[in-house]
């Protein structure tokens, strides 16, 4: 991904694979779908890493999505879209990073010191009444749908 703070303005609406803050590295991953496909891809995923992260959960109105606090799986169907995104300078060569999923869920706000960005296309072939196989549109490598950066996200334990 060449510009992931601009790349960040386009994942309105795009559905929530995961999130997680580790505190002790100090990161934040956030895994969505991404609106722009690469040449071929039927489905473009997207995986934002930031660094130098201090992490704060926006909570919403429903109690049970409060239990997601550090970490995000949308594992199954339903899951959340994002539903506004802000980001701005907070001086220091920082910025603040404000994402929010609907007043059930709420949101996060991070602050980083820096930012990359990752896109994965894929193909996908049906092999049963629901249920298919992801590949990666480049190398043809088969991943999980619901965690398609696994060395950057996997289930949690």
């Amino acid at each position: 991904m060449h510009d992931p703070r601009e790349a960040l303005d386009h994942i309105m609406e795009a559905l929530v694979f995961s999130y997680r803050f580790d505190a002790e590295r100090r990161t934040f991953v956030l895994v969505t779908e991404f609106p722009r496909k690469s040449p071929g891809s039927i489905r473009e995923f997207a995986a934002f890493v930031f660094a130098d992260v201090e992490f704060e959960r926006l909570s919403g109105n429903l109690p049970p999505y409060q239990r997601f606090h550090e970490a995000y799986d949308g594992v199954g169907p339903g899951g959340m879209v994002v539903q506004d995104v802000q980001h701005r300078d907070v001086g220091s060569g920082r910025q603040r990073l404000e994402l929010w999923f609907g007043n059930n869920f709420g949101g996060v706000a991070v602050v980083f010191g820096s930012l990359v960005g990752y896109t994965r296309g894929s193909t996908a072939e049906q092999v049963g009444p629901r249920q298919w196989v992801y590949r990666d549109s480049r190398t043809n490598e088969r991943f999980d749908f619901d965690f398609p950066f696994p060395t950057l996200v996997g289930p949690t334990a």
